[in-house]
Formats: structure tokens, C-alpha cells, sequence
């Protein structure tokens, strides 16, 4: 088969045939019209997501968005309404991980050596295990969370078909997190039809492989400026006007190469390099497309 004619099928099916040579500026937008929002990922509880905030209000950034990594499960009830409270008081969107996952089960997926068993290792493992993730979600939704991080496809279709169904909050929002290797057009639009309301791509793609996946899916996506070693320590400043022009929507995830993604909250020297950071994204996308706009407009 010609390359010719498999380009033919993937347009035929409505996705993009190839990486654009000249990446289109995205028209797609978030609901109050911006084109990005700054995220943070990571182990934030409540007083260090307030001082993220109040570093980078100082600098003239917004914290549009905090992504809690760690997860319900692994805090008490009492400091997840207290990051709920905060989250809300600062108008953050606040999503937090789904626990149980494999990392943390008894299986042997998590210590075997490969990297294909190591690429699987936060799916779910049996019905059980699905059934404790669900009920995961719903406890931090009585909680008063409404955006979750979510690692395993199977868990993603049925919280969205519950949401569909009117057995969860209408207003729960789903992001596809970048452990399911999402990575080309087909695989973000999947996930996006399986319930995601965001989808994080993989750390290392291109200008052009984002615009093609783009092409695909109206979804916001999540890109990361920047990692930390063990995820490959890219710290990609001068692509974020470019990220941000054929992307738009995104959530820009800054920071995290000044993290040590552990289950404590970061220090106050972490925080203060988390914002650095940002402010040094946000430099190079005032100064290089100056017409970009935020989206301050909390969405849930």
C-alpha cells in the first residue's frame, strides 16, 4: 500500500493525512474567547496551592489551573475540602488524579523491568478495581471536586456515560492524562469521544504534530512547557507562542521541571521555581505573540 492511499483513508475518515508543513493557526477558542490557561500539575494541598497563587499574582500571571496528581485517595476528607475551598476562593479550576491505580495494587505490572510494562502499569486491573475508581470519583464529588485527571480509557467511558446518564454532575470534567500515550490525531480523537474534556498529549511532540492533532478534535489540549528528568526534562519556552497559536485551546503545564513529583506537597523553594518558570513562559509569549489571550474565565 502507497503512502499515497493510506493519506487518502485518514482524510476520508475526517482526520489530517500528515504533520502540516506550515502549521494553521488554530479558530478554536475557550468559551470566554481565550486561547490558553496556565496549569500547574503536581502533589498541591491547599496552603501550597494558595502560595503558587500569590507568587504568580505578583508577577502578573493568573493561576488559571492546579492539577492534583496524588489524588483523593491518598488525602484525608478534611484537606480535600480545603483545597476545594481554595481552589474556589481564587477562582482555580481544581482537578484531582483517580486513585486506585496500578502503581498502587498488589500486581506485578508496575515492577517488571520493560518499558511496555512500565507504559501500562496506572491502567485498572479487574472489575474491582475499576468499581474502587469509580467510587473514588464519586466520594470526591461529594466532596465538591468536579475535574479529575483520569488514567485508564475503561474508567473515562464510564464516568462519561453516568455524567450522560445523569447519575454524576453534569458539570464533571474529564482530562485524558498523557499515561495513556495519546500522541497522534486518531488516539486524541478517541479519547475525546470516550469523555474526555481535555486530553493531554505526550511531552515530546512537535509544532506540526500538535496542529495535526488540532485538526482532529475541538477539545482543549494540555501541553506541557517543560518536564521534569525522568519524563525527559524538555524545557520547550520558545515553543509556547507556537503551542499556543495552532493548539489554542490549551492549558499550559509550567513547572514541572522545577518538581520532584513525590506525594508531599512541594516546598517553598519548589513553589517559588514552579513560578519562575511560568513567568519565564509567559515572557516569551507576550513578548513573541502578543495578541494571545487567557481565558480567566473559570469554566467549572
Amino acid at each position: 500500500m502507497s503512502p499515497d492511499r493510506a493519506r487518502a483513508w485518514l482524510t476520508g475518515l475526517g482526520l489530517p493525512g500528515e504533520d502540516p508543513a506550515v502549521p494553521a493557526t488554530s479558530t478554536g477558542r475557550f468559551a470566554d474567547g481565550g486561547q490558553y490557561k496556565w496549569e500547574v500539575a503536581g502533589a498541591l494541598d491547599a496552603p501550597s496551592t494558595a502560595r503558587l497563587h500569590d507568587l504568580l499574582a505578583a508577577g502578573g500571571v493568573r493561576l488559571h489551573q492546579v492539577t492534583n496528581t496524588v489524588g483523593t485517595m491518598r488525602y484525608l476528607d478534611a484537606e480535600v475540602t480545603d483545597l476545594v475551598a481554595v481552589a474556589r476562593e481564587r477562582g482555580i479550576q481544581l482537578r484531582m488524579a483517580v486513585g486506585p491505580r496500578g502503581l498502587h495494587d498488589v500486581g506485578g505490572q508496575k515492577l517488571a523491568s520493560s518499558a511496555v510494562a512500565a507504559a501500562s502499569a496506572y491502567r485498572l486491573r479487574g472489575a474491582d478495581h475499576l468499581a474502587q475508581g469509580l467510587e473514588d470519583v464519586a466520594h470526591a464529588v461529594d466532596l465538591g471536586v468536579r475535574g479529575f485527571l483520569v488514567f485508564d480509557e475503561g474508567l473515562l467511558l464510564v464516568l462519561h456515560r453516568l455524567r450522560a446518564a445523569g447519575e454524576l454532575p453534569a458539570d464533571l470534567r474529564l482530562k485524558a492524562s498523557s499515561n495513556m500515550g495519546a500522541a497522534n490525531p486518531a488516539h486524541a480523537l478517541l479519547l475525546a469521544e470516550a469523555g474526555a474534556d481535555s486530553v493531554n498529549l505526550q511531552r515530546d511532540l512537535d509544532v506540526r504534530m500538535v496542529a495535526a492533532v488540532r485538526a482532529a478534535t475541538s477539545v482543549p489540549l494540555d501541553l506541557h512547557t517543560d518536564n521534569p528528568r525522568q519524563t525527559g526534562g524538555f524545557l520547550r519556552g520558545y515553543d509556547v507562542p507556537e503551542l499556543v497559536r495552532v493548539g489554542a485551546p490549551v492549558y499550559l503545564k509550567s513547572g514541572n521541571a522545577a518538581q520532584d513529583f513525590a506525594e508531599t506537597a512541594p516546598t517553598e523553594r519548589e513553589l517559588a521555581a514552579v513560578a519562575r518558570q511560568i513567568l519565564l513562559d509567559d515572557q516569551v509569549l507576550r513578548r513573541l505573540l502578543p495578541e494571545a489571550v487567557a481565558s480567566d474565565q473559570p469554566e467549572f
